[in-house]
């Protein structure tokens, strides 16, 4: 990565206003770091364990994960060559490199707080109590009364909180209940019939998995991800789950086989770490299918924004809009600005209609 004193963004800033400078270039490095798998900030003894990776191994594996969850696991090294192989832009990664997933991953405890999920990262000190203002924020939402219905086993290292006689609750479950309410007051997800979907950027399948529950209506439940290491945990959480045979994991390799039709393209928190060309790409893919509707998540609170390899971010919005899609909402992940500033965590819900397709 080139350093920070050529970046063009700085350039650009030292031309308009040259003491903005010194305030950029501190949440470049910030940016930089976190990528990385570190948090730049002044952490007493009780708040360092929250700003590393980490994982709850509270809860045992399940009998033979570890021995799958290998990086030298014939599987997921015949994934990764045949990815690496692709001539497409979906595989030029900025963020999501080798190098940067040895650090911020330990394969086995993929659920724990790492590349996936920041959980004590993003919540810091006072991880509990802040966990259950989130939880009263969520469930103030939860008109499909799935945080009584959807269940929390805190299975590979993921960290769960308990409060009272509540259920354990994770990062996982309260996002993916969140973004389930959200979608069905939106668009009455829950109401489509025979509900197909697909997930650019799956992850482990930690939404796949919850809308699967969560859902009769699903008739289809793509997983796309340009990360093999990602494709290989989608296919091996899934099947751990048993989820239903409406959910599928695509390899990239191949992408063609996708359906030409879905209701919905969700992207949470993948666009903001992708290059605007990789972008490019995946929403090319989209607009050639028939989906109504597109919901981003980003990374940044108000704006549409890649991750470039010199640590810049362009904006991806005009991009949106040229594939054919026209905003039609945009609010708050977490809708009580005192939670928001309590936690710090400012994400936004994006979502998009196809032009011409409103009613």
């Amino acid at each position: 990565m080139p350093p920070l004193s050529d970046s063009p963004v700085l350039a650009r800033i030292k031309r308009a206003n040259p003491k903005l400078v010194g305030q950029w270039t501190r949440r470049q490095v910030k940016s930089v770091a976190a990528r990385s798998g570190y948090l730049v900030t002044k952490l007493d003894d009780e708040a360092r364990r929250y700003a590393r990776v980490s994982h709850n191994d509270e809860v045992a594996l399940p009998a033979g994960a570890e021995e799958a969850l290998r990086g030298d696991n014939p599987k997921l090294v015949e994934l990764q060559q045949a990815y690496d192989a692709l001539d497409i832009a979906a595989t030029s990664h900025t963020q999501w490199r080798t190098g940067w997933l040895g650090r911020n991953l330990s394969l086995a405890w993929f659920r724990g707080d790492n590349a996936y999920v920041w959980q004590f990262r993003q919540l810091r000190n006072a991880a509990e109590a802040r966990m259950y203002l989130t939880l009263l924020d969520v469930e103030s939402r939860d008109e499909l009364g799935l945080l009584k219905t959807l269940e929390e086993d805190g299975r590979f290292g993921a960290w769960t909180f308990s409060y009272g006689t509540r259920p354990p609750v994770s990062r996982d479950l309260l996002d993916s209940v969140n973004e389930i309410n959200y979608l069905d007051a939106r668009m009455k997800l829950s109401s489509i019939e025979g509900l197909r979907v697909l997930d650019i950027g799956a992850g482990y399948g930690r939404l796949a998995h919850r809308v699967s529950s969560a859902l009769p209506n699903l008739a289809a439940y793509d997983c796309i991800d340009g990360v093999a290491t990602s494709t290989f945990l989608c296919d091996y959480y899934l099947d751990y789950r048993k989820v239903p045979d409406t959910v599928r994991v695509v390899r990239l390799d191949q992408w063609e086989t996708l359906a030409d039709e879905y209701d919905i393209a969700v992207n949470v928190h993948s666009f903001s770490e992708c290059s605007l060309e990789t972008i490019r790409w995946w929403l090319e893919r989209i607009a050639e299918r028939n989906i109504e509707w597109l919901l981003i998540v980003p990374n940044t609170p108000n704006q549409l924004l890649s991750t470039e390899l010199d640590g810049s971010m362009l904006d991806f919005a005009p991009e949106v809009r040229r594939a054919g899609y026209e905003q039609v909402d945009a609010r708050p992940v977490f809708e009580s600005d005192e939670l928001r500033k309590l936690i710090d965590l400012h994400d936004t819900f994006h979502l998009f209609r196809r032009v011409g397709s409103g009613g």
